[in-house]
């Protein structure tokens, strides 16, 4: 590990996705598995017919920094709609007589 990353570990309980099809101990009858729980520690506790996988994932720590988007955007003038400006022009003397 990098002294510019950070590691995080996380176990996972996976469930298989039976099929109703073939007997449970033929392992065409797995047809998936997902996700059914999650701990930071390892589970004193799993549920049954699970197993646990222990997961660690290696993160820059800039990624938590807030972030500093820097862009510069260019509108093409045909993307723009133009607003004319209306002007009426007055005589400053007029009023003050």
């Amino acid at each position: 590990m990098s002294n510019e990353n950070v590691r995080a570990t996380v176990y996972l309980q996976v469930a298989p996705e039976v099929s109703r099809f073939y007997p449970r101990d033929d392992s065409r009858s797995i047809q998936g598995a997902k996700v059914v729980g999650s701990t930071q520690k390892r589970s004193s506790k799993p549920q049954g017919g699970t197993v646990e996988v222990k997961l660690t994932v290696e993160i820059p720590k800039a990624a938590f920094l807030p972030l500093r988007p820097e862009a510069i955007v260019i509108v093409p003038e045909s993307m723009t709609t133009p607003h004319p400006i209306e002007v009426e022009a007055s005589d400053a003397n007029e009023g003050n007589a």
